[in-house]
C-alpha cells in the first residue's frame, strides 16, 4: 500500500522538481557573449556620426584656398593714371594733341592730363603713372630738360591688337623740312631695325627719377612713378606722347634747350623729336577715344 502511494503521489512531484531545477539550471547557463550581443546590434543599426557622401553638406566644400582661381587675361590697353577710367580722361586734359609741322619742334606733340582738386581747381602731383600697353623700356630719363624725369616704352606694332595697327602710320617715315632746332651730328646711340617698327610711349614730368632700367619688360598697368613737375612742367601734370618709329631704338638720354646738356643727348632729342623717323600719333587713339 505505502509503495502505491509513493508511485502515486510523490513520483510525479518528484519528477516536477527535477524539471524545475533542469529549467533553472539552463536559463543561468546561458554564454556572456549572447547576451552582450544585443547592444552590438543596436549600435549597428544606430545612425552614423558622418556624414553619407549621397547627403553631402557644406563640412566638404572645399575652402577658396583650394579652388583653383580662372587664369584672367592681361587687359590689352590700361589707363596712364590709376584708379582713373579711361572714359575719364577726356575731362582731365590741360594741354590738347596739337601736331606740328614736320620738323618743327612746337606747339605741343602730346597730351597733358592732370589731376586737379575739386574746389581750386590747382593741378595735384601723386597720383601714380601706369603703363598704357606692355612692353620694354627704350629709354629712362632722370631730370633732362623739357621732359624732366621720364620714360619711353617700346611695344611692337605686331604685338597690337589689328584694328589699332590699321590706324597707326605707315612704315615710311615723315620727311622732316628743315629746322632751327641745333641738332649735334654724332651718332645714334641705337638706329633701331628700319625693316620693322614700334609703337613708342613717352610718360614725362615724372615726380621721381625712373627707377626702371633701358632693357627692361613692363606689363600693362605697372606702375612708372608718380604725376611731377619736374623739367619744362610749370604745374604737375602727365605728358603723355605717341610715336611710331623703328623697332628696337634705346636712347641713353635725351633733352635740348640747355647748354649741360651733351651733344648726344641733344642729338637723341632731335632724332626722337624731329627727324621724321618716329611719327606723331595721337595718344587717344591708341586708348581708344578717338572716333
Amino acid at each position: 500500500m505505502k509503495s502505491d502511494l509513493i508511485q502515486i503521489y510523490f513520483l510525479p512531484l518528484i519528477a516536477g522538481l527535477l524539471i524545475v531545477v533542469a529549467c533553472g539550471s539552463e536559463k543561468r547557463e546561458l554564454p556572456e557573449t549572447a547576451v552582450a550581443s544585443a547592444p552590438h546590434s543596436i549600435a549597428a543599426t544606430a545612425a552614423p556620426r558622418w556624414t553619407s557622401p549621397a547627403t553631402p553638406t557644406t563640412e566638404f566644400t572645399p575652402s577658396p584656398a583650394a579652388v583653383t582661381p580662372s587664369q584672367q587675361a592681361e587687359p590689352v590697353v590700361c589707363s596712364p593714371l590709376e584708379g582713373v577710367g579711361i572714359l575719364d580722361l577726356p575731362a582731365m586734359v590741360v594741354n590738347p594733341f596739337a601736331p606740328p609741322p614736320p620738323g618743327r619742334d612746337e606747339p605741343h606733340h602730346g597730351v597733358d592730363i592732370a589731376q586737379r582738386d575739386a574746389q581750386t581747381q590747382i593741378s595735384l602731383e601723386g597720383l601714380r603713372v601706369q603703363a598704357v600697353l606692355q612692353g620694354r623700356v627704350a629709354a629712362a630719363i632722370d631730370e633732362r630738360f623739357p621732359y624732366g624725369n621720364a620714360l619711353i616704352l617700346e611695344t611692337l606694332i605686331s604685338e597690337l591688337p589689328e584694328d589699332l595697327q590699321a590706324e597707326l602710320p605707315s612704315l615710311a617715315p615723315t620727311p622732316a623740312a628743315r629746322s632751327p632746332l641745333t641738332c649735334p651730328q654724332v651718332a645714334q646711340d641705337n638706329a633701331g631695325e628700319l625693316e620693322r617698327e614700334s609703337l613708342y610711349l613717352l610718360y614725362a614730368h615724372l615726380k621721381e627719377p625712373p627707377d626702371l632700367q633701358v632693357g627692361a619688360l613692363v606689363s600693362c598697368g605697372q606702375t612708372l612713378g608718380a604725376i611731377g613737375s619736374s623739367g619744362n612742367a610749370l604745374n604737375p601734370h602727365l605728358h603723355l606722347e605717341a610715336r611710331v618709329g623703328p623697332a628696337g631704338v634705346s636712347f641713353s638720354s635725351l633733352g635740348h634747350y640747355d647748354s649741360r646738356l651733351t651733344p648726344q643727348e641733344m642729338a637723341n632729342y632731335c632724332y626722337w623729336r624731329i627727324s621724321g623717323w618716329f611719327r606723331l600719333v595721337d595718344p587717344f587713339l591708341i586708348l581708344g577715344l578717338n572716333p
